[in-house]
């Protein structure tokens, strides 16, 4: 079986396995293995400071609602009094529902650092347009190019198998080892607090101040 048949069937299996939870997440049903182990190692893509005392893993679908939601409602509410203050630094972690989703996640793995979460809250504020969209590879393409990207890198970005295999090595590690099942889901400092699907930025903060007064 070549690889190219490999990582359709892992696509296919990505796609069947979304599901909605009841507790305003996006869920997974199923652990999926890349297609070959990883040889590339995703670098942290960081919002906030890097010497911030409060660390959030943040694992994101680029295709599930309810990230949109954090991303488009409550993030904006929290970055002022957070991240611009450096108390509190962002890492997103790569966790895609489907098959669309992981070319988002690839895409954006390819932008240049800084425009990193430029793209990604782009995707996310436009999300019913693209995702549901004739072609949202190409639409994809077209957000990457406002950032930087040229369309030929773009294509090669989506092509590149050894980062496919690393965004979907990123996802089944944390389905193993943290036990995500859904998204999104937001771990802080290293699981001294865990917070599961959509959260108001009340009950957002709520969770960071009780972690910054342990701090101190």
């Amino acid at each position: 079986m070549t690889r190219r048949i490999v990582l359709l069937f892992i696509l296919v299996a990505l796609v069947a396995a979304v599901a909605v939870t009841g507790f305003g997440g996006e869920r997974a049903n199923a652990v999926v293995e890349p297609a070959v182990a990883a040889t590339t190692k995703l670098p942290d893509r960081v919002l906030g400071k890097a010497d911030a005392p409060v660390v959030v893993e943040e694992y994101v679908s680029l295709t599930c609602s309810h990230c949109a939601e954090f991303y488009n409602k409550t993030l904006p509410e929290l970055e002022p009094k957070y991240v611009d203050t450096g108390k509190v630094k962002f890492i997103l972690r790569d966790f895609p529902l489907d098959g669309t989703a992981l070319k988002a996640a690839v895409l954006a793995r390819c932008m240049p650092e800084d425009m990193f979460y430029p793209f990604v809250k782009t995707v996310y504020k436009n999300l019913k347009e693209w995702a549901t969209g004739e072609n949202p590879e190409k639409t994809l393409i077209q957000y990457a190019r406002l950032g930087g990207l040229s369309e030929d890198k773009a294509k090669a970005c989506l092509a590149d198998k050894s980062l496919q295999d690393a965004v979907l090595a990123e996802r089944t590690t944390a389905t193993e080892k943290m036990k995500i099942e859904a998204t999104p889901t937001f771990i802080i400092n290293y699981g001294a607090e865990k917070i599961e699907g959509g959260k108001t930025a009340a009950e957002f903060a709520a969770v960071l101040d009780r972690v910054l007064a342990k701090g101190k």
